[in-house]
């Protein structure tokens, strides 16, 4: 159950992890120990050789847990500088709500002075281009703006997706720079909710993004929690004075933070996205970069 549950390859990689960690900080703990409690307080703690290892065990089994959770949920539960205060849920089709212009220049609108919108399906790809979602109807693949068939030019201003199969669909609309006099991508390129805070990155189509409270709470009790570890080692177990202890605790925990969690985070997260492109639409240029228009 363990090994279908979490595969061979993560739980050797976490093993390792775990004896590494462990080793390092069982020498640390031990030679600093006898050094630095030897000058300060002219004889190191009684066995210390067994407090040192229960101290390495305490901290490498908690640092090695935060991989395990990282690999499960990536990203969500980082350090307090890096995680993401957000749930995330997948999605595999979506409506994309364009706005028209015939010369490219301004956009269509009805007798209300609204936006004439134009709804058109696309899902996501199977086989070798699993990540690329092409419009149901002609399998072209999803741009933000472009030309259409019958050559006007248009721009997605807003998606709608279902969250769930069984969710009602909600509508997420493009983040706009309200300062262009023809309507142009911010540079964070994100669909928001409307009336709510959930958002789709339109570099990475797929994924809807769900801020929570809970996640922010988790996150910041692990961050604590690593101190909270480290002072245990420190204090109770290695018999360091509560001053020293707290000093110590303070400078090994940012450097577990700033040094330690980020390489071991590494290794199991994906890449960034590509790359942005700039495209164009009608006659104009618009870098889809830096959501300005040419």
């Amino acid at each position: 159950m363990l090994l279908s549950a979490f595969g061979t390859g993560s739980i050797v990689t976490l093993l390792l992890i775990l004896v590494l960690v462990t080793l390092v900080l069982f020498a640390l703990f031990l030679g600093g120990s006898l050094l630095a409690q030897g000058y300060l307080y002219q004889q190191p703690a009684d066995r210390l050789p067994l407090r040192a290892l229960a101290a390495a065990l305490l901290v490498g089994l908690f640092i090695t847990g935060w991989v395990w959770l990282d690999q499960r949920y990536p990203r969500r539960y980082d350090t307090f500088f890096e995680f993401a205060p957000y749930q995330t849920q997948e999605f595999n089709e979506f409506e994309a709500v364009r706005w028209m212009s015939l010369d490219g220049t301004r956009i269509t609108r009805d007798d209300a002075g609204n936006p004439i919108e134009v709804t058109v399906k696309y899902r996501r790809g199977t086989g070798p281009r699993p990540t690329v979602f092409t419009e149901e109807e002609t399998g072209a693949p999803f741009q933000l703006n472009g030309v259409s068939q019958s050559g006007e030019s248009f721009m997605t201003a807003a998606i709608r997706l279902r969250p769930s199969p069984e969710a009602e669909p909600i509508r997420l609309n493009a983040q706009l720079n309200p300062r262009s006099s023809l309507p142009t991508y911010t540079n964070e390129r994100r669909f928001v909710e409307v009336n709510g805070s959930s958002y789709v990155e339109a570099d990475q189509l797929g994924v809807l993004y769900v801020p929570s409270t809970w996640t922010v709470l988790v996150a910041l009790l692990i961050n604590v929690m690593l101190f909270v570890v480290w002072m245990i080692a420190f204090w109770p177990l290695l018999r360091f004075t509560l001053g020293h202890a707290f000093g110590l605790t303070v400078v090994m925990g940012l450097v577990t933070m700033l040094l330690v969690m980020p390489v071991l985070f590494k290794p199991h997260r994906a890449a960034p996205p590509a790359e942005r492109t700039t495209q164009l639409i009608g006659p104009r240029i618009i870098s889809l970069a830096s959501g300005d228009g040419a």
